[in-house]
């Protein structure tokens, strides 16, 4: 049962995230709150409603009966295995570096509402140094990481790790949807070009 609540908790986050991060749903939000906040302040808002609706989210999950131990990793690979969970970290903070942080998460937005500076979203398409490989490393980070902070794998880890990598897949699927409406030929040039998260595995 703790397992299905967990799923659902899952999904849950992963319907919020998804459909507040729509088009439909940002005319929603332009319709009732005007087009400065749609265009100025909603990015903003958005990064910063999803980081406490998580927070919940995962701090419920994280307190669900974790069922029986699957897998544990011996303490003679104690030191292998924390190299891994620092390359990790560091992989995940280079991916995140690699694009415009303020953007992303709409503070450069909101300062350009408060210098009175357009906010054309004139992005160009990186695929450079990281993105040169694969097209999503932050996604791939965020595995990484997830798996490198434990050394003890459990029932509710796996269902975890299941839901975050279907989460993942259905959220790359639109994302690219979407850069492709954006970049057109350049992007699906890319796409045919790199592969999707890990290196030589399509």
């Amino acid at each position: 049962m703790n397992f299905v609540f967990a799923i659902f908790l899952w999904l849950t986050f992963g319907f919020i995230h998804s459909y507040m991060a729509r088009p439909n749903f940002k005319k929603i939000i332009k319709k009732n709150f005007g087009e400065i906040f749609e265009k100025y302040f909603y990015r903003f808002f958005y990064f910063i409603s999803q980081c406490v609706i998580f927070y919940f989210i995962y701090g419920i999950i994280k307190n669900l009966d974790p069922g029986s131990i699957l897998l544990k990793i011996p303490e003679s690979f104690d030191k292998i295995y924390f190299i891994f969970y620092i390359f990790s970290n560091l992989f995940l903070i280079i991916s995140v570096l690699q694009f415009d942080v303020s953007e992303f998460i709409g503070v450069s937005q909101v300062i350009k509402f408060f210098k009175k500076s357009k906010n054309n979203n004139n992005q160009k398409l990186n695929s450079t140094f990281l993105y040169k490989y694969v097209r999503h490393p932050m996604y791939l980070g965020i595995i990484l990481v997830y798996i490198s902070s434990h050394t003890i794998f459990t029932e509710l880890f796996f269902i975890n790790l299941i839901s975050l990598v279907v989460y993942i897949e259905i959220g790359s699927f639109y994302e690219e949807k979407t850069l492709v409406e954006k970049f057109g030929e350049n992007y699906l040039k890319y796409q045919n070009s790199t592969y999707k998260y890990f290196p030589f595995i399509r």
